[in-house]
């Protein structure tokens, strides 16, 4: 496992992660580290930052502004 301090004094990045490696591999850690996020969700400190809010309608646009990379948040397509 990599500590955040390791990636900060190293002026490193964590592109990507497999949770279900977490969750396989150590489940008690997986159970913290879900029970906290749902709790940060609840509470209303942890919100995902949204980009566009699209009809349905427009989903060949959702796709594309993702393509592009032009997002700086989840794209939602609204029925």
């Amino acid at each position: 496992m990599i500590e955040a301090y390791e990636l900060l004094v190293r002026g490193a990045s964590a592109i990507g992660f497999r949770m279900a490696a977490v969750a396989l591999g150590k489940p008690e850690l997986y159970a913290r580290w879900r029970d906290e996020l749902w709790e940060l969700h609840r509470s209303g400190a942890l919100r995902a930052p949204v980009h566009a809010e699209l009809p349905l309608a427009e989903a060949a646009r959702a796709h594309r502004i993702i393509e592009e990379r032009r997002n700086l948040g989840k794209v939602v397509l609204v029925p």
